[in-house]
């Protein structure tokens, strides 16, 4: 009897602590302004200079604002991360990119090919879904 209710316990502690890691509604601020989010999966916060390519990305509610983001062979590629519900992250392994929380990684898009990427900061139940594309022409 014991061990059930330790282990009932126990489980539901786990489960709690699961449940907040994306539940949080602390919001950090941030002075950057952000972009106008549209109906268009891809493309909305690029801007282009040259060869550098600046992508804000938004991870709320267990998805990503983009399911693909376009870019051209060479180019360098600043990503954004940003996340106001809670902790998420951002990971492209083919690029050993591995953004945590709201911070910025950089890279040369040097590889033509198709790259998956997804959150790398286990959130909750949604976590699984939250996946999208990086597609180097």
């Amino acid at each position: 009897m014991k061990k059930n209710l330790f282990f009932l316990f126990t489980a539901t502690i786990l489960m709690a602590i699961m449940l907040s890691a994306c539940g949080s509604t602390t919001k950090t601020s941030d002075n950057s302004s952000t972009a106008t989010q549209t109906s268009k999966s891809t493309d909305t916060s690029k801007e282009s200079q040259g060869n550098v390519v600046n992508i804000k990305v938004m991870a709320k509610d267990f998805e990503y604002d983009k399911k693909e983001i376009h870019v051209k062979k060479g180019d360098k590629v600043k990503i954004t991360l940003q996340s106001d519900d809670g902790g998420h992250g951002f990971t492209i392994p083919a690029y050993n990119v591995n953004i945590q929380g709201n911070k910025s990684a950089e890279f040369t898009a040097d590889k033509t090919g198709t790259f998956e990427y997804h959150c790398s900061v286990m959130c909750g139940t949604g976590h699984a879904k939250m996946t999208g594309k990086l597609i180097v022409e």
